[in-house]
């Protein structure tokens, strides 16, 4: 009897998840957005998992109205809010006509279109907007007019530098959303992380700029050094304020993003009317659904059981645990291509993997972040890549090489983090 006491995890838990994720994988390449995918995902989850119907809207509900057991806050909620503060704040800075002023201090006063294409992603990368490297698509296109250089180097720098900074800013969502859900504080994930952003900084520079002629044209002449360097600052100081208070004065991210909203609107002096008008464009549905849909299915996926039933699974078959914390990520990520969706959903099933007493292991969490991290830099559905690709005109399989001649680092840098730490 000693022997049936050790129960064999079911073997297919693995095939049906497969499954549901070939379904999300269908779903996206139907065309269909990310949040009902992943709502319509839900629902096969449960028929998969043969769930009580029920739960259909049991979740749905505490989705939105209930506060989350870990962090306490109304996760789905506060996300939404986030979101829409972000997106206002690109709208008013683009119609106070911020970015315009900058891309012209910045030409003049680096005197090298390369720093200036290179700082316009990685400067905007600092708001992070879904689909945001369409913004900086049309900048880097217009800093390095005339310099000769391959479209899919372009299309590269514009992609790869844009996302430097999502290990490491407290506004970004997926960081945001790891946080709530592990209730590790964003500056340990970021003190982890930092190497893996500077790694992706320096390389992506000399891949994208390598053997890039430096040219000599800028415009901007007519103004003073003073206004030009007033003119970046305008820019950077904002952000600069947020990135400060939340990450080192440990603010709510709400009243940070609220302050800077309101610093802009009375700088630009926006009457009502516009201010109405702002707020409206900001108004993104396709965000809202999106996360409700991430949240719907994570909460979906721990009710089906697939959670518990995985881990044993992983138990029992003495997977090692480096493999484990970075496959699971990865897989979602390059699934999903939205990183709140693998830190959703692979972060729960993790948690119990790396929690030794009651200790977790905040390196191991961070090379799962990276993990996941990577799958979604090379994810053939993240949105960035797609409009990047579609700017520049190139496939998505002639910028393909270059991602993955530098992909494998960031996950050793990550990796030799969590060993230097032992």
């Amino acid at each position: 009897s000693n022997m049936e006491a050790i129960a064999v995890p079911d073997f297919w838990v693995f095939f049906k998840l497969i499954f549901i994720f070939i379904a999300i994988l269908v779903g996206l390449r139907s065309k269909v957005s990310l949040g009902l995918t992943l709502i319509l995902a839900s629902w096969l989850l449960i028929m998969v998992f043969k769930v009580d119907f029920g739960e259909v809207f049991n979740v749905a509900y505490s989705t939105i109205a209930v506060r989350d057991s870990r962090s306490g806050t109304f996760i789905t909620i506060e996300l939404i809010i986030v979101l829409y503060l972000i997106g206002l704040l690109e709208v008013l800075m683009r119609k106070g006509g911020v970015f315009t002023r900058m891309i012209e201090s910045i030409g003049f006063l680096a005197r090298d279109p390369r720093k200036a294409a290179a700082f316009f992603p990685v400067f905007l990368g600092m708001l992070p907007s879904a689909g945001g490297a369409r913004f900086s698509a049309p900048m880097v296109d217009e800093a390095l007019k005339g310099s000769f250089m391959a479209q899919r180097k372009k299309g590269f720098a514009n992609y790869w530098l844009r996302h430097i900074w999502e290990p490491v800013l407290p506004i970004y969502p997926g960081l945001i959303f790891a946080s709530l859900i592990t209730g590790v504080s964003m500056s340990v994930f970021a003190a982890n992380q930092l190497p893996v952003v500077l790694f992706m900084l320096i390389a992506g520079w000399f891949v994208a700029f390598h053997k890039v002629p430096k040219a000599v044209k800028h415009g901007g002449k007519d103004k003073s050094l003073r206004a030009h360097i007033l003119a970046v600052l305008e820019g950077v100081v904002p952000m600069a304020f947020l990135v400060l208070t939340v990450l080192f004065f440990k603010w709510n991210l709400i009243l940070a993003l609220l302050l800077t909203v309101l610093f802009y609107t009375l700088m630009y002096r926006f009457k009502p009317g516009a201010m109405l008008g702002n707020m409206k464009e900001a108004l993104s549905w396709h965000i809202v659904v999106l996360i409700f849909g991430v949240m719907y299915f994570k909460n979906m996926l721990e009710i089906s059981g697939a959670v518990t039933e995985l881990t044993a699974y992983f138990k029992f078959a003495n997977v090692p645990l480096p493999l484990i914390v970075f496959a699971m990520p990865f897989l979602v990520g390059l699934l999903t291509g939205v990183v709140q969706a693998y830190v959703g959903i692979t972060f729960p099933l993790i948690l119990p993997f790396i929690t030794v007493g009651a200790v977790l292991d905040t390196q191991m969490l961070s090379f799962a972040f990276v993990s996941g991290y990577v799958g979604v830099m090379l994810s053939p559905v993240h949105l960035c890549f797609v409009l990047t690709c579609e700017y520049f005109k190139v496939e998505l399989t002639e910028v393909y090489p270059l991602l993955l001649y530098l992909s494998p680092f960031l996950l050793v840098i990550s990796y030799l983090v969590v060993f230097f730490s032992r």
